[in-house]
């Protein structure tokens, strides 16, 4: 399988292009340099004949050995007399050899034998006469031979890899404004400021990132703007319900009126403290280590004392980091979820299961009850603000923000979460949250 990231998929096109095009470079030039290259070791071959045999010719018979001796050492070049006998092998049947052969007999003569191998002494064999004498010119093959095979595999293979460097590092480049945004913009969806996106000197990338700036002032500012108008409405609902509920106590009525009339108004003060939760901005001092397993038990025996069978396994000392009231408002919603909305209408109250454990380098917390749960086209939207499902809206108790809390909670601590239908029924939400570092460590 390929990796799946734009630098490993860039490079590998890139380097796929760049192996295809350095390989039909060296077959090409191979195949157009057949001709000028046996046109060249032909010429040098028939001068190196004439040279030899001009040598001999009119060299003084006495000196032919001495001759012969120095151009054996000096210049690799032997010579033999041809005999019937000698046992011969042909050099390789190539369209070089084959080209190069045809222009040195053009030149030497059509009689003119050329081998690579003589009574099995490797070298380039070429005959010819003196007076009615034949003779062999073996001449080394390192003086007419150019790069082996061997040789251009080397030098291919290092065009190659300095190519794909190459590749890597234009593609790094191209790939790390790609990769930043993209780190900016995970930071953004977990509810973070992203640190502000560098300018560059590329008009594209520039663009790209003031415009992504831009869109995290604006969204900053919306948000805030939002957030204090809910919060202000929100408190400034606070007094005239306070002054409700006094004259309601002090107003001459039938008392079932009168705690009706409490319980509404006490509904309505919760429902501005929803408010009010979500509009607290986040917590300006830096995030500590909390004990997650204390304050799971701290709210299951708030919410048990309100007639709810609760079954519990809380690991101990299971530690996060975190800010501590957002940690508790959102498991709060959890089990007021829970309580509320995990009971089946012929029970007469909720039950609820609170697990609490390691997982890796992760506490997950899994809240189960045993209501009817909700439709599956309704599973992702309840967390979004201000939305129930619609089993819920006859008998909310709140603004529909309190799984929105939760999941405003979750994203600042770096974790995840998650809702599904139970299969024996009922809704269970498993909430992730990163151990602390010296939990983590010690795993």
């Amino acid at each position: 399988m390929l990796p799946g990231g734009l630098f490993w998929r860039t490079f590998l096109l890139i380097g796929l292009l760049l192996t295809l095009s350095l390989t039909a470079f060296v077959l090409t030039f191979r195949t157009l340099e057949i001709t000028p290259r046996a046109e060249q070791l032909a010429q040098q071959i028939a001068s190196i004949v004439n040279v030899t045999r001009a040598a001999i010719l009119h060299s003084a018979p006495y000196s032919r050995r001495a001759l012969l001796t120095d151009l054996a050492q000096d210049e690799s070049i032997r010579v033999y007399p041809l005999e019937p006998d000698d046992l011969i092998v042909p050099l390789p049947a190539t369209a070089l050899v084959e080209e190069m052969t045809q222009r040195v007999r053009q030149r030497l003569g059509a009689e003119t034998r050329i081998v690579g191998e003589v009574n099995g002494v490797p070298g380039v064999w070429v005959s010819f006469s003196i007076d009615e004498d034949e003779y062999w010119a073996a001449i080394a093959r390192e003086r007419i031979e150019r790069a082996t095979g061997i040789e251009w595999v080397f030098w291919g293979t290092a065009a190659l890899l300095l190519s794909l460097l190459g590749a890597a590092v234009v593609v790094g480049l191209v790939n790390q404004p790609l990769a930043r945004i993209g780190r900016a913009a995970m930071q953004l969806a977990r509810g973070q400021r992203p640190a502000p996106l560098p300018a560059s000197n590329l008009r594209e990338i520039h663009l790209v990132n003031e415009s992504f700036n831009r869109m995290v002032e604006d969204l900053e500012r919306i948000e805030a703007d939002r957030l204090l108008i809910l919060a202000g409405i929100s408190h400034d609902l606070r007094t005239p319900l306070a002054r409700l509920g006094l004259e309601i106590e002090m107003c001459p009525i039938p008392e079932e009126t009168k705690n009706a009339m409490a319980s509404d108004i006490s509904q309505m003060d919760k429902i501005v403290g929803q408010f009010l939760d979500y509009a607290r901005p986040a917590a300006a001092s830096p995030a500590t280590g909390l004990n997650l397993s204390t304050i799971v038990n701290n709210q299951v025996e708030q919410i048990a004392r309100q007639g709810v069978e609760i079954e519990t396994e809380v690991a101990s000392n299971v530690r996060v980091v975190g800010h501590e009231t957002e940690l508790v408002r959102a498991i709060a919603n959890l089990l007021d979820n829970a309580r509320k909305y995990g009971k089946r209408p012929d029970d007469e109250s909720a039950r609820i299961v609170v697990r609490l454990r390691r997982v890796g380098s992760n506490a997950v917390l899994d809240v189960q009850d045993s209501g009817p749960g909700v439709s599956p086209e309704d599973l992702e939207r309840i967390k979004r603000p201000f939305t129930r499902a619609d089993q819920a809206r006859s008998q909310a108790g709140g603004a529909g923000l309190g799984l929105a809390i939760v999941d405003r909670m979750v994203k600042r601590a770096g974790g995840r979460w998650r809702i599904a239908n139970r299969a024996e029924g009922g809704l269970g939400i498993t909430v992730e949250l990163p151990l602390d570092g010296t939990q983590r460590h010690s795993k």
